[in-house]
């Protein structure tokens, strides 16, 4: 049984890690044609962290993650109660 849910586990992570780098790859696609620069620097990379929580066309984005993250840590919690507090 553990190891279906570690399989699960698995495949929840790996779309939460290919959905957090399209994310990251979109802001900095984004700040790139802002700047136009090809490495637009730190206070573009604090402002693309702040258009992604504020701006409505990554509203998708930030509830597709939150889920994710929250089903990552659901499925984290699953798997420390199947195998027990005794399996380090």
């Amino acid at each position: 049984m553990a190891w279906v849910i570690l399989a699960v586990q698995a495949g929840i992570f790996a779309v939460w890690a290919w959905t957090a780098f399209r994310i990251l790859f979109r802001l900095s696609a984004r700040m790139r044609a802002r700047s136009g620069q090809m490495l637009p620097g730190p206070r573009r990379t604090l402002q693309g962290f702040a258009l992604f929580l504020r701006d409505p066309d990554y509203a998708r984005d930030r509830r597709v993650l939150g889920l994710l993250t929250l089903a990552l840590l659901a499925s984290s919690i699953l798997v420390r109660s199947v195998l027990g507090a005794d399996h380090g």
